[in-house]
């Protein structure tokens, strides 16, 4: 007896997150073309499209939701390797050493702004989504999700944005900057739509069993 309703029980948790992820966004919904915009937020539970504070422009610039001089950019997904994202100025990276460094940061002094231009782009330039996220948020490298600015911007500012990073020197975010999150909103498909490759992310999942930390990138020392 006991035996069945333990049986019972992992059933129903079971079937409970099954649910879960499925009234969830799934890997399919970061695709196509899309707009992305920032959130302030600290905590991807509570995160909602009213916590925008502004959106990524065409050179990958955090600026403005209804910035008068600067616009929220059209950006494409690649529908299969390297699953990277681009806009009219080319391939989105962090990696491009001409960009502004987190100086501010203990732990991201190392690191570029995120910028769209003339570049060759590999996978560990790949944004990507996780199945059960109730937006799509958009996370970068091991499992690290939230993002770092030195503030939200004014109408005319274009301000850096990079990866946050944490660790026991700086726990939370870099003082004086703001923490925030990226979210896809999907306007359109690609011209030449052809079959997607299923793997375009990482399998990992939220369900009520497995909450996985979704931090920034935590760095040892």
């Amino acid at each position: 007896m006991l035996a069945r309703l333990r049986t019972t029980v992992l059933l129903l948790a079971a079937s409970m997150a099954t649910r879960a992820v499925a009234n969830g966004i799934q890997q399919s919904d970061f695709s196509g073309i899309g707009h992305i915009y920032v959130l302030k937020s600290d905590n991807w539970k509570s995160a909602t499209p009213e916590s925008v504070v502004g959106c990524l422009d065409t050179d990958g610039k955090f600026v403005a939701e209804k910035s008068t001089s600067h616009e929220c950019a059209d950006f494409s997904r690649l529908e299969d390797f390297p699953w990277t994202l681009s806009t009219e100025r080319g391939n989105c990276t962090f990696e491009d050493a001409k960009q502004e460094k987190n100086t501010d940061s203990y732990y991201g002094k190392g690191d570029h702004a995120w910028s769209c231009g003339e570049r060759v782009t590999d996978i560990y330039d790949e944004l990507y989504t996780i199945d059960g996220f109730p937006y799509v948020f958009l996370c970068f490298g091991d499992v690290a999700c939230y993002y770092d600015a030195k503030r939200t911007p004014k109408d005319h500012e274009a301000l850096p944005l990079w990866p946050f990073r944490w660790g026991s020197h700086q726990m939370g975010i870099t003082p004086g900057h703001v923490q925030l999150q990226l979210m896809w909103k999907k306007i359109g498909e690609l011209p030449k739509k052809s079959l997607a490759s299923d793997m375009l992310g990482p399998r990992v999942q939220i369900s009520d069993q497995v909450q996985i930390p979704l931090l920034g990138k935590k760095v040892s020392g």
